[in-house]
């Protein structure tokens, strides 16, 4: 298609999945020639890190879904720009959007949902996702019928997974030196868990598998990074449960691809919400095996008994005996490693981009005379 004018808009003042997503298709749009600029909160990690990439972006500061002079500042941003298509990231960014457009006139538009938490507990939720947005985005077969079931017509719907920067993790780093870097030895099993601490995300499951473990598995030891509400009393329960020793909490940390190659097991006990969760991948990626919550989302990336193993949720026990599992025998969690390796092309970043230009393409066809 010939070059259009984008405008990507997340309203998220902090730096999660969905933020690294925007980053990740505004660089491929460019590579294939398109402009794409971004609106984001002012000095949030979008902004920085996307200046430093030489995209374009306008700081914008929104104190609300509702902000009404915030949409006008939109509004002002999208004429001057001449935008041919706006691209919502976040579901603030739709509400301001769909108000700016009253002031700036109607632009193409299409707005990503990336959880799977229901819209019918919420009737303002399902009348912006369907008034003056052309066309939506879910990360996973389970978003798109979510959306379906709260009204949302399905032929409105696009599926595509959220992707992972292949390039990232080829070639991969030496895991002993991984390792060594974060303080751990080659006899020890090493289970970590990537995420935000968020109730959803289901940590305490992973501590209390452990305190399950821990008495007869004296060479596990667990790390979790990541920051969010959680951390505190995440601390609290570790401790409480004797289990100091065992594991740490390293924060957020920005140098994923020097992490997770040192991983035995990726642990991921989310209890709900998951759209199409890149850590997956990424773990795929490094040939590291992964015991997962059976929930929705989840089941569209690991495949049970080849590159991971899924789990109830919320069920302590069995997250125990998967990760027992992969540590009786490490070879299995080689041979589940490789197979992920394979599994993870499929989630590859330019499959992404251009499947994305491709709904561009179609929307912006649909407006000529």
């Amino acid at each position: 298609m010939t070059s259009c004018n984008v405008l990507h808009v997340n309203t998220e003042r902090g730096w999660r999945g969905g933020e690294a997503q925007t980053l990740l298709l505004a660089r491929g749009l460019r590579k294939l020639g398109h402009r794409c600029h971004l609106a984001v909160p002012p000095g949030s990690p979008l902004e920085i890190r996307a200046r430093q990439e030489g995209l374009p972006v306008t700081p914008l500061a929104v104190r609300g879904e509702f902000d009404l002079a915030a949409a006008i500042r939109l509004a002002n941003l999208l004429r001057a720009l001449r935008t041919d298509l706006v691209h919502y990231h976040t579901s603030h960014a739709i509400t301001l959007g769909t108000l700016a457009s009253f002031f700036a006139g109607r632009r193409k538009t299409v707005a990503t949902r990336r959880v799977s938490f229901p819209l019918a507990r919420n009737p303002l939720a399902r009348f912006k996702y369907t008034i003056r947005v052309d066309r939506i985005i879910a990360v996973s077969d389970a978003i798109r019928e979510a959306l379906s079931v709260a009204g949302v017509p399905r032929e409105r719907v696009s599926v595509i997974h959220s992707a992972v920067d292949l390039g990232r993790f080829d070639p991969l780093p030496d895991r002993k030196a991984c390792r060594r870097d974060l303080g751990y030895g080659d006899t020890e099993f090493l289970v970590g868990s990537i995420g935000h601490l968020a109730a959803h995300k289901g940590h305490d499951v992973l501590v209390e598998a452990a305190a399950r473990l821990a008495p007869e598995h004296p060479g596990l030891r667990f790390l979790l990074v990541g920051k969010g509400e959680r951390e505190g009393e995440l601390h609290r329960r570790i401790a409480a449960a004797g289990l100091g020793e065992k594991f740490r909490l390293a924060g957020f940390r920005e140098d994923v691809a020097a992490i997770l190659p040192a991983l035995d097991l990726l642990a991921f006990p989310s209890l709900s919400g998951e759209g199409s969760p890149a850590v997956l991948k990424e773990a795929m990626a490094c040939g590291v095996p992964v015991a997962a919550s059976n929930i929705s989302g989840v089941r569209e990336v690991i495949r049970p008994g080849e590159d991971g193993l899924l789990i109830p949720p919320g069920d302590p026990a069995a997250l125990a005996e998967a990760i027992l599992f992969f540590s009786r025998d490490r070879s299995r969690g080689s041979e589940f490693g490789r197979r992920g390796r394979e599994r993870a092309r499929a989630f590859g970043a330019e499959r992404m981009v251009e499947q994305t230009e491709e709904i561009y393409r179609e929307l912006l066809a649909a407006r000529q005379p």
